[in-house]
């Protein structure tokens, strides 16, 4: 499916794609709230994806700061679930480029899992089959900018700049970045993707499932949609909780249960190794 290695960029199908999130991390139960993206043949833009994603859960006021989205702009908009039939078309066939390409590989991995838990728990292959080449990693590795945020990158290549921060601005200076890297490592014989791949250094890919065991009560919630009695152990002690589990998590090695918590009425993130007991109501 993805026979890259011997082709060159303009022999293959690329996406070029940038998230906007609730936060920094998925694994905590940080979800994505806007993707950008623009397919391009023979490097040339053949079609784009912009869309705002309701997230289900506030935004961090730090990760708004900085994108200027709100709670506000995302009611009414659709949930990843919601457009992710439509993302995968999109995507199919393509090499995917990121800058921070594991950023937004981890996220949208977690998405995907997460629209499609029930058929994923329990594998070990990566969520999406698209390789992933990082301009980020090939800035670091052969070029000298002084600083590798996009921004910077763009302005010591004189690329145009639109607004920073919204994920379809961001993808197409992202690709004019990756165009001109691209004509510069081909210079120094870096010519195939697969020299591209091998360039960035390491293989990126959307995540594998979360590899938890989740004790019978979780799972059964979990499967079923039914609410859990728990015991938690939380920083100011145990509390009893009702919470509705929508799905397992694991940041840094450890699981997490992101759930609806009745108590705070909130979306929130227990960690599984503090929940002392669980029962089905």
């Amino acid at each position: 499916m993805f026979d890259f290695a011997e082709k060159r960029p303009s022999q293959i199908p690329i996406v070029v794609l940038d998230t906007e999130t609730t936060g920094l991390y998925p694994g905590l139960g940080n979800r994505v709230v806007e993707i950008g993206a623009v397919r391009l043949e023979n490097l040339q833009p053949v079609a784009e994806f912009d869309q705002l994603i309701n997230p289900e859960r506030k935004m961090e006021p730090k990760a708004s700061s900085v994108s200027g989205i709100t709670d506000a702009d995302l009611i009414g908009q659709p949930t990843f679930a919601d457009i992710a039939a439509d993302l995968a078309d999109f995507l199919e066939g393509a090499l995917i480029v990121a800058h921070n390409a594991a950023f937004d590989a981890g996220f949208l991995g977690m998405e995907y899992f997460i629209a499609n838990q029930a058929d994923l728990i329990g594998s070990r292959q990566p969520v999406l089959p698209n390789p992933w080449l990082c301009t980020l990693l090939l800035a670091r590795r052969h070029f000298y900018f002084g600083r590798n945020n996009l921004g910077h990158i763009a302005r010591k290549l004189g690329v145009r700049m639109g607004k920073a921060h919204r994920a379809l601005n961001d993808v197409y200076m992202t690709a004019e970045i990756f165009k001109r890297m691209a004509r510069d490592l081909a210079r120094r014989k870096m010519e195939t993707v697969g020299d591209l791949l091998h360039a960035q250094g390491e293989p990126v890919y959307t995540p594998t499932p979360p590899n938890l065991f989740l004790p019978d009560p979780v799972m059964d919630a979990l499967v079923n949609g039914r609410n859990l009695h728990i015991l938690y152990l939380g920083e100011n002690g145990e509390t009893e909780r009702t919470i509705t589990p929508i799905y397992p998590s694991q940041h840094r090695g450890v699981g997490y249960l992101i759930a609806d918590c009745h108590l705070r009425n909130d979306r929130r993130t227990f960690r599984l190794d503090r929940i002392l007991s669980a029962k089905v109501v």
